[in-house]
């Protein structure tokens, strides 16, 4: 073998010591990009069962909110035929106090005594107006 020969060999397993080097180091990269795709997947997947999660949430409150409200409505009206009942019962209670007041001055001169009645109906026409 030739001084050429040999130095030319020399050269040659350098440069495949240099390429199994970069071999090994794009295997590294390689091999860390795949873990890396293994945590995005795992990633991904806890993603997409969050969003399940919560869109069953957001179903359930949907139907709670349908129902709450349906039974808000029953709770608003019955409240509303109450108020209509009392305000009624009210116009009536102010026509009996009026029709009191506008009796002839000789039924009220009465004494107590003679008309137990009269004095329970003025106790009760105080009593109203007392409340006003």
């Amino acid at each position: 073998m030739t001084l050429a020969g040999l130095a030319f060999e020399a050269l040659v397993c350098v440069l495949l010591l240099m390429a199994v080097i970069m071999c090994w180091r794009v295997d590294r990269r390689l091999r860390a990009l795949r873990n890396g795709q293994d945590g995005l997947v795992g990633t991904i997947t806890a993603l997409n069962d969050a969003v399940e999660r919560a869109r069953a949430t957001l179903s359930a409150l949907d139907r709670a909110t349908r129902d709450g409200g349906e039974s808000l409505r029953e709770e608003v009206d019955r409240a509303r035929k109450l108020a209509d009942e009392l305000r009624f019962l009210s116009g009536e209670a102010d026509v009996t106090a009026e029709r009191l007041t506008q009796r002839p001055r000789r039924e009220a001169a009465r004494p107590e005594e003679d008309d137990p009645e009269a004095a329970r109906s003025r106790r009760r026409l105080n009593a109203l107006k007392a409340l006003r």
